[in-house]
């Protein structure tokens, strides 16, 4: 291997490195897509306490989705639990676990829901039995379901939780009557109304001179009436009432024997008070449970759910009504249980259409911010075809959602992000590609500029002027050291084109002075290798095509010697016979070539004189 193709192949592999060596800092690696997440799976009913056995459904909103299930406790996964086909018979309090999952997603999150199944409060049970007595006694009332509260009434009439009075102790019977009871308890039926009759024969009597003793019922019927205040948290919403009333209902009991008068009437006084707090407290609670409502339902009003899930809005408000309608006839525990379910399912509502909302929202922003990228960075021009679907999924999106199409827009913003994403990967890759079919025209004119330089490198050049340029006969080796010498700043200084100088003023290539032309070339072949190692290929492809018009120019001032014209008698020199000359042209017609070249020493191409100096160009 000569010399020169020693140092030709050394040039090559140094810019097969230097080509390497930017693809791998400037391209890192496309991340890949992650994996969508199968939506959660859905209770219907939602978890709870029934009075009976319940059908639970489960459901996902992501299409080909599977389920799966247990009811031990365990936690389900994609191969473990029972597969969801159908309805799920809950006849006892049971916990549901749940999971969807779908081949090349992600699983959804386990989710759980509790059914509690409660029943039908058991009877109530008299103690003595129904009969007949020769004194008064005292009824004993219970009900084998823990926790459950009595209602009665000795008027014949049925009992209710409106109607009858709270059994708070044994109920005194001095005169024949009949007593009916029910037992209620929340989330529970109801009993059956069951019935006692009690016949006093006769009733014995405590005399005293300040007039008849009070009887166990009166007492019991100013205790009833302290403890149906209880119930409705009167101590709490009224309690200058309730105190009253305890305090009288004390007093009452201490004079029962000594002041059956004043007894009565500090009896009296208690249930009046008790009466009175247990209205205000039913009214004071429900206008907390109405300002509690209606906060929340100006929330759901706030996030416009009236107008996102009108159905959902109508279903979870409703109970506002019905809870207020129950507080009007004073049946508070069902008001109460109403209000606080109302309020769960309009604060469920809430919660569930703020994260939606929060959603859409960041899937918008997350689209514009893409699409702002791929504007900023010209990747349109490199995948023409996906400007209009990204445009119109986004737009699709945003006129939904302003249409309140909630889930229309969640998935035309989802459709939009992920074609968005498409777009700069398929750019990029196409982007690339280009890339690197322009740095391969880059190389290649590199390489041709060199060895074009290298060949007029050898050239003598006459100017117009008269000056002489000597051949510079430059070598592989003087190219490698400038290319050296390049990089070496390079990596000392970040790339700046040499198009745009880093002040922003505008380059004027004229106004740079060479030696020669061919100097001017070897300068703008160094420039191009400048902008070939920035990765601007264009740029470097312009300033390389620029040095080989340098070059032409160049040789075309080259000349093949210098002949003096001589005088001979019998055949003087002319332009036809110097171009005739072998050692010249060996071609009389060339004659203007040399004519043309020394135009300011020959005026008239049909005279010269002998001792002139005429350049001959190359043929």
């Amino acid at each position: 291997m000569s010399m020169r193709e020693a140092a030709m192949a050394r040039l090559i592999r140094c810019a097969a490195i230097v080509g390497l060596s930017i693809i791998l800092m400037n391209c890192p690696s496309t991340p890949k897509k992650p994996l969508d997440t199968v939506a959660a799976p859905a209770f219907t009913p939602a978890e709870g306490t029934f009075a009976s056995s319940q059908s639970v459904t489960l459901a996902t909103s992501t299409d080909g989705a599977s389920i799966r299930y247990t009811t031990d406790g365990t936690a389900p996964t994609a191969t473990t639990g029972m597969a969801y086909s159908g309805a799920i018979a809950v006849p006892a309090t049971t916990t549901i676990r749940a999971i969807a999952t779908k081949t090349g997603w992600n699983d959804s999150p386990v989710v759980s829901a509790t059914f509690t199944i409660t029943g039908k409060v058991a009877d109530i049970q008299f103690d003595p039995a129904a009969g007949s007595f020769d004194t008064a006694t005292s009824v004993a009332l219970s009900s084998a379901t823990a926790g459950a509260q009595i209602y009665f009434t000795t008027d014949g009439s049925d009992p209710t939780t409106a109607n009858g009075t709270l059994y708070a102790g044994p109920i005194s019977v001095s005169t024949t009557q009949m007593i009916k009871a029910v037992g209620v308890k929340q989330s529970w039926e109801s009993s059956e109304i069951t019935s006692a009759a009690y016949t006093i024969a006769g009733a014995g009597t405590v005399t005293n001179p300040n007039g008849e003793p009070v009887t166990d019922v009166e007492v019991a019927d100013a205790r009833n009436a302290l403890a149906r205040a209880k119930e409705v948290d009167a101590d709490f919403f009224d309690p200058d009432n309730y105190d009253a009333a305890r305090s009288a209902l004390d007093e009452g009991i201490s004079l029962r024997i000594s002041d059956p008068a004043t007894a009565r009437q500090r009896l009296d006084t208690a249930r009046e008070k008790a009466d009175l707090a247990f209205t205000n407290s039913v009214q004071r609670a429900a206008q907390d449970m109405a300002a509690a409502m209606d906060a929340v339902k100006q929330r759901l009003l706030t996030l416009e759910a009236d107008k996102f899930l009108p159905e959902d809005y109508q279903k979870s408000t409703a109970g506002i009504d019905e809870a207020t309608a129950l507080f009007a006839d004073n049946k508070y525990a069902d008001a109460r249980a109403r209000g606080y379910q109302a309020l769960k399912e309009m604060t469920d509502l809430a919660n569930t259409l703020e994260g939606r909302l929060a959603g859409v929202r960041t899937l918008k922003s997350d689209t514009e911010q893409l699409m702002k990228q791929i504007e900023d960075s010209d990747l349109y021009t490199y995948a023409p075809g996906q400007k209009d679907k990204v445009t119109t999924l986004y737009v699709n999106g945003v006129n939904a959602f302003q249409g309140y199409k909630l889930d229309d827009a969640e998935e035309n913003f989802g459709a939009a992000r992920e074609a968005a994403r498409d777009t700069i990967r398929i750019a990029t890759d196409a982007r690339d590609t280009t890339q690197a079919a322009e740095k391969q025209k880059a190389e290649a004119l590199q390489i041709q500029v060199m060895k074009a330089l290298q060949d007029a490198s050898t050239l003598t050049v006459v100017t117009e002027d008269g000056t002489v340029i000597k051949p510079q006969n430059w070598k592989d080796e003087d190219f490698l050291k400038e290319i050296d010498q390049m990089m070496e700043e390079q990596q000392k200084n970040s790339p700046q084109s040499m198009l745009i100088p880093a002040d922003q003023s505008t380059a004027v290539m004229a106004d740079e002075s060479s030696p020669n032309l061919l100097q001017q070339a070897r300068d703008l072949w160094g420039q191009g290798l400048q902008e070939k190692a920035a990765g601007n290929y264009g740029k470097a492809q312009d300033y390389f095509n620029e040095s080989l018009r340098y070059i032409e120019i160049y040789k075309s001032y080259a000349v093949k010697g210098v002949y003096a014209v001589r005088l001979i008698p019998d055949r003087r020199d002319c332009l036809w016979r110097i171009a005739e000359y072998a050692e010249i042209y060996g071609d009389p017609y060339k004659w203007p070539t040399i004519w043309r070249r020394n135009r300011k020493l020959i005026q008239n191409p049909d005279l010269i004189f002998p001792g002139w100096q005429l350049v001959i160009p190359p043929n």
